[in-house]
């Protein structure tokens, strides 16, 4: 069992994946790439969608629910597999992107495939983020770890500015940008003092996260469309 099966098992499903749901909705056409085992794959199962899902991990593909239509146990990264998918209404690519050796290449051919009508979904990690920064800066610690943002698989590493031009650059106009999981600096010890610390989560917080999303969004979702 991966490490991350082990997360879902124990959490059930992240913040992010959460709304990645809330906005794909219900009856639509996913194709989901990177879907492991398939925790995903089932609540859009659930919520009345067609799946078609890319997933090179043959172990993983073994555990996939029954009645996804289309299974792709290759990777993305493979040209060929441009050739076989088919028109979809949402992209899907959770916590992926980071992983890929060349992402470019994967963003231009899934745009040339998308329609108009398509949107993009990515989600990751910031490294950019506060919590990174205060790792950084207090302790000087960059070790890789078994998941999470220093997974030691990940091959890339991002920002919401970095990201956002890396999709720019590569046949996708950027929709949204949504931060799923976020904090601020020091924001644990702020919301502690008495009243300033209620008004400072009711009526500060989310401004300055908005202002200062770069340093505050820990984990983002990106809503993209392709650029014709």
């Amino acid at each position: 069992m991966s490490v991350y099966e082990q997360i879902f098992k124990k959490y059930g499903l992240s913040p992010t994946q959460q709304k990645i749901l809330e906005i794909v909705g219900k009856g639509k056409k996913v194709l989901e790439i990177g879907s492991s085992t398939g925790y995903m794959t089932r609540a859009f199962l659930e919520q009345g969608c067609i799946v078609d899902v890319v997933e090179f991990n043959k172990q993983a593909v073994t555990k996939l629910p029954k009645n996804v239509r289309k299974i792709f146990d290759t990777s993305i990264e493979d040209s060929e597999i441009y050739k076989k998918l088919g028109d979809y209404e949402f992209i899907v690519m959770a916590d992926v992107l980071e992983h890929l050796v060349r992402p470019e290449k994967v963003l231009k051919g899934l745009a040339r495939i998308a329609s108009s009508n398509t949107k993009l979904l990515i989600s990751l990690p910031n490294i950019a983020s506060w919590v990174m920064r205060k790792q950084l800066f207090f302790r000087g610690d960059f070790q890789y770890q078994e998941s999470g943002l220093l997974d030691k698989t990940h091959l890339h590493f991002y920002t919401v500015n970095t990201l956002t031009k890396l999709l720019s650059k590569n046949g996708w106009k950027v929709g949204t940008v949504i931060g799923t999981i976020t904090q601020l600096p020091f924001e644990g010890l702020i919301s502690k003092i008495p009243v300033f610390g209620w008004i400072f989560k009711k009526t500060l917080y989310q401004k300055l996260v908005d202002r200062y999303r770069n340093l505050a969004y820990y984990h983002f979702l990106v809503v993209a469309l392709q650029n014709e």
